[in-house]
């Protein structure tokens, strides 16, 4: 065993509060839209971040832990900022690389938690937990409670908690839905009953939000997800039916109950009798024109609203600062050589978590890296008709979902041999009392 200092320890602590409190804040600031809410969340990282580089660095580890999606990760943030050379609005190219960075380092202090399976397990918990509680507030909210006007949304017949939108609510509780179904999935905890019920409430909530493309993109993950737990875990196919009916159930209850649900899903006959789907059609013409008039380097990054006004088609009256489909605004502002490093490294991560989830014995990383790969592709679904990923709180989320999905998980499938551990990001051993979920943890797949 090696000893932790008292610095090393007090940088333990201190990262974890401010990574915690990252999660929690983000969501609750309104999504952490607003400017004075990102330059918190900006800060609380960088706390975060200098405590893992500290504990590394006395430690003799590399500043950043090792992942499979380093390199498309460092020529996308070189793309990114060799744009500002170019970029016709270079404030606002400095103000979208700060929030890369911040995505940037939330993934690497992620992959550095799943190192330690008591890390990743309350990281997971942690994040679960503020979808319940965003959930149960926007619930409140939508009966028609008093609820405090810092939260007050564009649609008041929609459900948006406590962000301003409700199609980027709904983009943060599908990542969040996803993530712990495929802990239930496969029975990471002995309370299965109340992760289910948290679940059920966020299903509601999302249904509640009337956001078509969160339905559509929870049902692509959630069939994905169903695909590989059945085929990759060789599960029995009457709990895959049990598990489908209670979600079906859970939908069908909601669209009773919801006139609204009802009439937006209505909505979805005909989209080009829909207003705002239409307009944002047309808005991706004029996207495709800034496309035309720089392929190879865009108008630089995050320079977006300021290159539409040039070709945005007559019958828009708004100003758009979002294109509502983060795939072509990114090429908008990078050109289509950024296609490469995305593509790229969704591609790595998607094949090395499909092979690590057929091969793993631990339930837990199994669960983990199920969920993740779900949320990250039910938000990549939504993130063609939407702009969830600008959105500073939902992106931290993807980058959580995206270290989870590209973790080490050095203890997976490890027994105890000695007094159980725990182990923070930075490797180092402390020993402690073992408890419940360390023996939950430690089960292997013994039976199909």
């Amino acid at each position: 065993m090696t000893n932790v200092n008292p610095c090393q320890s007090v940088s333990i602590r201190v990262g974890n509060l401010a990574f915690v409190l990252l999660l929690i804040f983000s969501p609750l600031a309104q999504g952490s839209a607003p400017r004075w809410a990102f330059c918190i969340c900006l800060w609380l990282t960088l706390v975060a971040f200098k405590a893992m580089f500290l504990r590394r660095l006395w430690q003799g580890e590399t500043i950043l832990p090792r992942s499979p999606i380093d390199l498309p990760i460092a020529v996308l943030i070189i793309f990114a900022a060799a744009s500002w050379t170019w970029s016709i609005y270079p404030d606002a190219t400095l103000w979208a690389f700060l929030r890369l960075l911040l995505y940037t380092a939330v993934f690497y202090m992620t992959v550095e938690m799943t190192e330690s399976r008591r890390q990743t397990r309350r990281l997971v918990q942690v994040i679960v937990a503020m979808g319940l509680i965003v959930s149960f507030l926007g619930l409140v909210k939508y009966a028609g409670a008093p609820f405090p006007s810092f939260w007050k949304g564009e649609d008041p017949n929609s459900l948006n908690s406590t962000f301003v939108n409700r199609d980027h609510l709904a983009g943060y509780l599908a990542m969040i839905f996803t993530l712990g179904l495929g802990m239930v999935f496969h029975r990471t905890t002995d309370r299965v009953m109340i992760w289910a019920g948290a679940l059920f409430v966020i299903l509601v909530a999302v249904c509640l939000s009337l956001s078509r493309g969160a339905w559509t993109g929870i049902f692509i993950a959630v069939e994905l997800m169903l695909v590989l737990f059945m085929v990759g875990r060789e599960a029995k196919r009457f709990k895959i039916g049990i598990v489908a009916s209670a979600l079906l159930l859970v939908v069908g209850v909601t669209l009773l109950g919801s006139n609204a649900m009802i009439a937006r899903m209505e909505t979805l006959k005909s989209v080009t009798e829909d207003s705002s789907f239409y307009g944002r059609t047309v808005a991706w013409g004029g996207s495709l024109k800034i496309i035309e008039k720089s392929p190879l380097l865009g108008a630089g990054l995050g320079a977006f609203p300021w290159s539409f006004p040039y070709v945005r088609p007559a019958g828009l009256t708004m100003r758009w600062r979002e294109a509502h489909n983060d795939w072509l605004q990114i090429v908008t502002e990078l050109g289509l050589p950024v296609l490469l490093p995305l593509l790229w490294g969704l591609g790595l991560l998607f094949r090395r978590g499909l092979r690590i989830y057929k091969a793993t014995p631990s339930r837990l990383q199994a669960g983990v890296i199920l969920g993740a790969l779900g949320g990250i592709t039910a938000i990549l679904v939504h993130s063609i008709v939407d702009f969830n990923i600008q959105i500073t709180s939902n992106g931290i989320l993807f980058a959580c979902l995206v270290g989870l999905a590209a973790g080490p998980y050095s203890w997976a499938g490890k027994t105890f041999t000695q007094s159980p551990v725990n182990t923070f990001n930075g490797g180092s051993i402390i020993p402690t009392t073992a408890g419940p979920e360390d023996r939950v943890d430690c089960e292997l797949y013994l039976t199909p």
